[in-house]
């Protein structure tokens, strides 16, 4: 199965109003052998580091992922990561990012993925 789906525009998880603009983002660009670049998704908005892409939401920090556990936010089904489609009063609608998958879920609008990869109110990460 291929990866992201091309027609998709995630919010961004931490503004919930922010179309996110597709981007490629490159790496290892000092050693040929291991540069390359893969599709992701970035906050528009000026002075926000957050990217989706395959893993998920994540933290950009000078080019990098940033690793720490609190900064990732995953939410996916079988078939991989998905992404905040829209905002459905205090209802957060998350569809799947891979090409061919058209699942859904529904979570609070002030969940977010703790460590342990399960959704848990803000105040309780």
């Amino acid at each position: 199965m291929d990866e992201l789906k091309k027609d998709i525009r995630p919010l961004c998880d931490e503004h919930l109003e922010e179309q996110m603009d597709p981007v490629g983002i490159r790496f290892g660009e000092s050693d040929p052998l291991l540069s390359g670049s893969w599709d992701a998704f970035k906050c528009p908005r000026a002075g926000c580091s957050r990217i989706f892409d395959s893993g998920g939401y994540r933290t950009l920090h000078n080019g990098s992922i940033d690793s720490a556990s609190e900064s990732h936010n995953f939410v996916g089904c079988e078939d991989g990561a998905m992404f905040i489609e829209r905002v459905d009063e205090d209802r957060l609608i998350w569809r799947c990012s891979k090409n061919g998958c058209e699942q859904s879920r529904t979570t609070d609008r002030v969940s977010r993925t703790s460590v342990d990869g399960c959704l848990r109110p803000v105040g309780a990460l």
